[in-house]
């Protein structure tokens, strides 16, 4: 049996260890979980179970010094853990684990659904020293590519995959209503290293997507940053890790998050995505021009925005058109869960990469 610690910085990555999480204990496997001291990450990690240790978040504003700063802690507390726990596997999102990795000879492997050119930092900091990269085939993480087990299917599915989420209205029935159609905002706040100078859904742009959903049903907001007073009565109050629910049973979803344009896709939910990656991600482009599941629009044309808006809440039968679609891209996919516990159990003996000998898990 192994011991493996892995790491999570950000909400998502706790919905991506759910059911790896509960695949590697019950082939007798120890966990620990390194996680971020971020509020609704730490709820979800006890929500979920999980065992953890958590470590301190002491970057104190959006700068270089403060990001810099913020690295250097984790290296030193996750130093501490990888000393004290002895893992024979590091995984997860973060470059500390790959430079822990070669220091105490210990395998790691990071899990990224980012083409490298979107994430340089992760590339040059993370990608460069780590034993592997767990990613979709889509994804181009040059120069790295050697390092690449690909597979073909997306990350999130490793926990929205039809054989671990079930949508359910009774879970949310206390906050969505449901005798009306409904929309879903996303707004994030882009405050990421590899957000710098992105554009998303201001003020004044968000103004305008309400006014335009309000004849059409109800406009439910989910924001990572502060909104103005007058967007609280459009505030989604709902458990984080049941927001997957309400997303399923939205009729649209608008958004400038990546990660949860990802998931609407999944879960056969019509949406846009609004910023300034918009052509940039592998993920997305194949999901928008190869399953015509979302719409990407760049940040210069808000009008443009607004106009797909209208089209999309006009048109007739669209989540029957939307599930078919998503139906055909799930046929295309994998179970990632499985995928990914099985390369973390044999690893490094049926390591097969993709950029080397063109094979793919299946």
């Amino acid at each position: 049996m192994k011991k493996f610690l892995f790491y999570l910085g950000h909400p998502a990555h706790a919905h991506n260890f759910v059911y790896i999480n509960k695949i590697l204990k019950k082939h007798g496997h120890s966990i620990l979980f390194a996680v971020r001291q971020r509020e609704i990450l730490v709820d979800l990690v006890q929500d979920f179970g999980f065992d953890h240790v958590i470590i301190k978040d002491n970057r104190e504003k959006y700068s270089s010094f403060s990001f810099v700063k913020s690295i250097l802690n984790r290296e030193y507390e996750m130093f501490k853990i990888v000393k004290w726990f002895k893992p024979n596997l590091m995984a997860g999102t973060d470059i500390v684990i790959t430079h822990l990795g070669k220091f105490f000879n210990i395998p790691s492997i990071i899990l990224c659904d980012d083409d490298s050119s979107v994430v340089p930092l992760m590339a040059n900091l993370g990608f460069r020293f780590a034993s592997s990269v767990i990613s979709p085939e889509i994804c181009d993480i040059k120069p790295f590519n050697f390092k690449k087990i690909g597979y073909r299917g997306l990350q999130k599915l490793s926990y929205l995959h039809p054989n671990y989420f079930s949508p359910n209205k009774s879970l949310i029935n206390n906050s969505i209503d449901f005798n009306e159609r409904y929309f879903i905002i996303r707004s994030v706040e882009l405050s990421a290293h590899h957000d710098k100078n992105v554009r998303g859904i201001n003020d004044k742009l968000l103004d305008s997507i309400v006014q335009l959903l309000i004849p059409y049903g109800k406009v439910y907001i989910s924001s990572e940053r502060v909104l103005p007073e007058k967007y609280h009565k459009f505030i989604l109050s709902i458990d984080t890790k049941l927001v997957h629910h309400a997303m399923y049973y939205s009729d649209l979803f608008i958004s400038d998050s990546q990660s949860m344009t990802v998931e609407s896709c999944i879960l056969g939910t019509p949406s846009i995505r609004y910023n300034d990656f918009v052509g940039r991600i592998s993920v997305l482009e194949e999901l928008e021009h190869k399953y015509k599941l979302t719409f990407g629009i760049s940040p210069d044309k808000p009008e443009e925005l607004l106009n797909k808006i209208e089209e999309l809440v006009r048109m007739s039968n669209i989540k029957d058109e939307w599930k078919e679609r998503k139906e055909k891209m799930l046929k295309n996919m994998i179970d990632v869960a499985s995928f990914v516990t099985t390369v973390l159990e044999d690893f490094p003996s049926r390591k097969l990469r993709s950029a080397e000998n063109n094979k793919i898990f299946e």
